[in-house]
């Protein structure tokens, strides 16, 4: 799938500046096989962009709105917004000097944006080393590509018992559909409804929500994008909401979002991992309409890992609750419980995306998948033929079948096949915690002369069959 996140740095550059480099211009329909674009265009900077907004607060001044006892430079509480206008930021705080409060606001913007990777239009932007508080606020907006929030440029955001909600809008009149500079809706091999991302944080900055509603109509509620090398997300006791087909979560290459406590609810994913990115989610809960979590790689490094750890946390999805798509990863599930309608646990397949980073025949890490002091139900199965997959029992217990993948387990730990599988073995003691029901077949290749090969049967009737590779 083509991603604008994963495409916005990946021609050897980080994007330091939002965004120093842009999506590059691709056909919607790229012939199969034909080689990725060559370097996105250079796009204006934040640095270079003319901005309106109702309030503005510039290295410590009050630069734009009326000074009173209800706002001055330092914050503002009880404001209230209620604009008409295309491509108006509600407030705007900016600058290493500048520490801002905003208590008790409400913000209705009803206007298209122009650019959410400049944010103009959303409700809120902080940026260039600001550090912005927001507490019992409401901030919504209504219009394409207008965010509720952007964080960028190395500042600090802390959001507190807040509502925020991006309804996305109309395209204008003429928009032509493509990926690229002014795109305002998601790439279409994504498969995602809507035309606003909520939060978009971008470019090194840090980002903390606490007991917050973020709400999207499709798209994304928590995205990142252009991340820098250090941009870090956290929601905490929080509840992530899109309506149709979108994310709750994405982290793009270089960031990590942290998920504690926090409910998810998605027409599409969960969460979306795009290359060198990690995501963890600790006693999250939720549905997913598609997948729990999807992991791509898109124009990357071919050795670029992404990190998954899912710690005490209950996703229910439509779809395989883990995939992972021409990618490498390291997940690891602890405890909690992740339920796939489809009945897969982790599907593991080549990317249908054109601009696939493509390994060129090197070896490349692959998959590690560790279940970890857990019981899980799903079939695991790898049909990506430039990468291993290696599942790892550790203490855990694990029910459904096992194709093309390396299995490990300790001695605490126990798999029942629940259809013919396929594995290599990782060391001759796995076979004990191999089992299987009657008329069932587990095919194991071990190249150890400790384990003869051949026919045995198993606890529950089934059949291993250790065969040579």
């Amino acid at each position: 799938m083509v991603s604008p996140h994963s495409l916005v740095q990946r021609v050897g550059a980080r994007a330091l500046a939002v965004p120093a480099i842009a999506w590059p211009l691709l056909a919607l329909a790229q012939p199969a096989g034909a080689p990725p674009p060559g370097p996105p265009p250079a796009m204006p900077k934040m640095a270079d962009t003319h901005y309106q907004s109702a309030i503005a607060v510039r290295e410590g001044v009050l630069v734009q709105g009326q000074a009173g006892p209800r706002l001055d430079a330092s914050g503002s509480t009880g404001l209230s917004l209620h604009l008409t206008r295309d491509g108006y930021n509600g407030v705007i705080v900016s600058g290493g000097r500048s520490a801002f409060t905003l208590r008790r606001a409400q913000i209705d913007l009803k206007g298209q944006g122009k650019n959410d990777f400049l944010a103009i239009g959303a409700g809120v932007l902080v940026r260039e080393n600001a550090a912005v508080v927001i507490d019992h606020a409401t901030i919504r907006t209504a219009g394409a590509v207008a965010s509720a929030l952007a964080v960028a440029e190395g500042a600090t955001l802390r959001v507190y018992d807040s509502v925020l909600v991006a309804a996305g809008g109309p395209l204008p009149p003429g928009y032509v559909r493509h990926i690229g500079p002014g795109m305002m809706e998601p790439p279409p091999p994504l498969g995602l409804d809507g035309t606003a991302r909520t939060v978009l944080a971008m470019s090194n900055a840090r980002a903390y929500f606490y007991r917050t509603t973020i709400e999207a109509d499709g798209w994304g509620a928590l995205s990142t994008d252009a991340a820098g090398d250090h941009l870090y997300v956290e929601a905490n006791d929080c509840v992530l909401r899109v309506k149709r087909r979108g994310y709750a979560a994405y982290a793009d290459f270089g960031a990590r979002v942290v998920l504690n406590r926090t409910r998810v609810e998605s027409g599409a994913e969960a969460g979306i991992i795009a290359g060198a990115a990690q995501i963890d989610m600790n006693g999250v809960t939720g549905t997913a309409g598609r997948n729990g979590v999807m992991i791509h790689s898109v124009m990357g490094n071919p050795q670029e890992v992404a990190l998954l750890n899912l710690t005490g946390t209950t996703l229910a999805s439509a779809g395989p609750a883990i995939l992972v798509k021409s990618a490498n990863a390291t997940i690891t599930v602890a405890g909690g419980s992740l339920r796939s309608a489809s009945g897969q646990l982790l599907d593991m397949r080549k990317n249908d995306d054109a601009n696939a980073t493509r390994t060129d025949g090197a070896r490349v890490p692959g998959v590690r998948l560790v279940l970890r002091q857990t019981t899980q139900a799903g079939s695991v199965s790898n049909s990506d033929p430039d990468r291993t997959l290696t599942l790892s029992l550790e203490g855990a217990r694990l029910e459904g079948a096992l194709n093309h993948v390396v299995f490990a387990a300790d001695a605490a730990s126990h798999w029942r096949a629940s259809a013919a599988s396929t594995i290599t073995l990782a060391s001759p003691a796995a076979v004990g915690a191999i089992d299987a029901p009657g008329s069932v077949t587990v095919t194991a290749i071990s190249a150890n002369p400790a384990l003869a090969a051949g026919s045995r049967p198993l606890p529950s009737g089934g059949t291993l069959i250790v065969v040579r590779p």
